[in-house]
């Protein structure tokens, strides 16, 4: 005859075992969530980091790129200038409202020692124009972006915040490119047809895209603003 088996939870929980595989389960668990608790902890605090840097170098990017902007800007404005009003023989022959505005504008530019009237309201001037032509090396860095996507820490953020800090690695590159081919018009290294002309194309075309990065740079704090 056998015997009917009493099984009793309230007997089970009392075991020995039951409590002490309870407690190991716990602590697992509790431990787990903790080391997940402190892991994502650290990467809120990277990613915190690696935004501050990248607001930093957009910053700083966008100081030297006005900069440089207003520098190109005088450069393409005296060239059309002189391009417009200088004849072939290089007598510099202007209507005098026209060289008032570009004194007024860049006061340094040209120191005229006489004029002649020839008709109208237009002279024939000699002097100096003070070409300045040693234009510094466009600094702009993606240090933080590069950083940013080796470290891993990308994979966090959201698309649309990675898309755009990609469009301005992207526009940086062809602004430095477009650079890099102004000096090399400005100190003779390139080979051309009519180096004036396509100086002046050159000029405006990189000043296009100065201006378009600016525009981009302005829109991190919208772009980066949640970045997931």
């Amino acid at each position: 005859m056998s015997k009917k088996m009493n099984f009793s939870f309230s007997k089970l929980l009392k075991n020995d075992w039951v409590i002490t595989l309870s407690a190991t389960l716990i602590g697992v668990f509790l431990a787990m969530y903790l080391n997940e608790l402190v892991a994502s902890k650290n990467i809120r605090n990277q990613k915190t980091i690696a935004t501050k840097n990248i607001f930093s170098e957009i910053e700083s990017n966008k100081q030297s790129l006005v900069k440089s902007i207003d520098t190109h800007t005088e450069l393409l404005e005296t060239l059309r200038f002189v391009s417009t009003y200088l004849d072939e023989d290089e007598n510099l022959i202007v209507p005098a409202d026209s060289m008032a505005t570009l004194r007024a504008k860049y006061p340094a530019l040209i120191a005229i020692e006489d004029s002649t009237l020839l008709y109208g309201n237009t002279y024939d001037y000699s002097g100096e124009i003070n070409l300045n032509v040693s234009i510094p090396y466009l600094q702009l860095t993606n240090i933080a972006w590069q950083t940013l996507k080796s470290s891993g820490i990308s994979t966090t953020f959201d698309f649309s915040c990675l898309m755009y800090l990609e469009t301005i690695d992207k526009w940086t590159n062809e602004v430095l490119k477009k650079d890099e081919v102004l000096l090399q018009y400005i100190t003779g290294s390139k080979d051309s047809g009519n180096k004036n002309e396509e100086l002046l194309d050159h000029l405006e075309l990189l000043l296009d895209y100065e201006k378009s990065l600016i525009k981009i740079y302005d829109r991190k704090e919208r772009e980066l603003k949640d970045c997931g």
